[in-house]
């Protein structure tokens, strides 16, 4: 049902490159427009919160043919096609464009009619997005894309991008407010790659409910342990973990330059949760890490080590068939009665078909 991941196609340069970005531009703005007049801007930030609907319009525009960019242009051209008249807007981008939301932000709320209060917490559910997806989860991806779409109900969707510097791989972070119950547990609506790891640091997970716990009580009741388990952890011998165990810490195992003034400071004044000690503007990798390592050493806790992205050949078995298809319905209905020529409108329709298509998604997408 779902073949998103045959999409190493080619890049675009030279002549065409500016040709090809019109084009997609033309396609997206008409279907956007025409997806607002059919399910409103509700609807649309919270289709973009799902992996599968964002590769419908990457696909619709033609931007598959440009691999791993295929984001970073769509983005681009959200940002273009979609004012505060039209109730929603993207904040944002690639880059350090990825930095601007805090400036971005305050003027479209006032348009929107936001209070303060309201802009103020908007810029720090992206904040604590980005902090999530970069120091909470450890999976050795570097992120350079965020874009926050926001409706004017106040409803908010964050799409960010990572890369391996390693591999050049690329994995995509959806959010959605409407699901959101924490910045720290479970919080996404998908984390899509074509590379998954055998073993990362997720503090995210359910599963590392009590390694979240415990980096608190590490805080507050041992930090000379930890700072002694620190220095002295490259000494073989020095606890009773076993050859697996042995594994586990040398992964956790810190290997950036700890501040322990801050370590210190946090242990004066201890953070209410995990989330506010993420939210700590100094808090990186390091001190998170240190955390989950002296946790599993000194208490015997271990954090998730499993990697939650899954690959797009899984996406049809960790989603609902019936919601896939009402979602492609929906892409197909605004193609339909979009402004586009009709030309466009069948290389769009059959794009969708080619890639997703299979039995009754072929049937809708034809």
């Amino acid at each position: 049902m779902f073949r998103a991941g045959v999409r190493e196609l080619r890049g675009w340069s030279g002549r065409s490159a500016r040709f090809h970005y019109n084009k997609s531009r033309q396609l997206i703005s008409e279907f956007v427009n025409s997806f607002l007049n059919l399910h409103g801007p509700d609807e649309l930030v919270a289709g973009f919160a799902e992996p599968f609907f964002t590769d419908f319009v990457i696909v619709i525009s033609g931007l598959d043919e440009m691999s791993g960019d295929s984001t970073l242009v769509m983005g681009s051209i959200l940002k273009e096609c979609l004012t505060a008249r039209s109730g929603v807007a993207a904040l944002g981008g690639r880059f350090t464009n990825r930095f601007k939301i805090p400036q971005e932000l305050p003027a479209v709320a006032s348009l929107f009619g936001f209070s303060e209060k309201q802009a103020q917490h908007l810029i720090y559910c992206s904040r604590m997005v980005a902090k999530t997806d970069s120091v909470a989860i450890q999976d050795g991806f570097d992120l350079y894309f965020h874009m926050m779409m926001l409706s004017h109900s106040g409803i908010w969707t964050v799409i960010q991008q990572s890369i391996n510097p390693y591999t050049l791989a690329v994995r995509r972070y959806h959010w959605f407010s409407g699901y959101l119950r924490s910045f720290v547990e479970e919080p996404h609506t998908g984390i899509i790659s074509v590379e998954k790891k055998p073993r990362i640091l997720d503090m995210t997970a359910k599963e590392s409910r009590q390694s979240r716990k415990a980096s608190l009580d590490i805080l507050a009741n041992d930090v000379p342990k930890l700072q002694r388990l620190y220095t002295f952890a490259n000494i073989p011998n020095q606890t009773t973990l076993d050859e697996e165990g042995r594994k586990v810490a040398d992964f956790l195992r810190p290997h950036e330059r700890i501040s322990w003034a801050l370590v210190h400071e946090l242990e004066k004044d201890i953070p209410r949760d995990y989330e506010a000690l993420l939210a700590v503007r100094r808090v990186g990798r390091g001190i998170i890490r240190l955390l989950a390592f002296g946790v599993y050493v000194l208490y015997g806790v271990k954090p998730s080590l499993r990697d939650p992205a899954i690959t797009p050949y899984e996406v049809a078995k960790t989603y609902s068939e019936d919601h896939f298809l009402w979602r492609l319905q929906q892409a197909v209905d605004s193609v339909k009665n979009s402004n586009l020529p009709p030309e466009l409108k069948r290389h769009s329709l059959r794009r969708l078909a080619e890639v997703f298509g299979g039995g009754e998604a072929e049937s809708i997408a034809a």
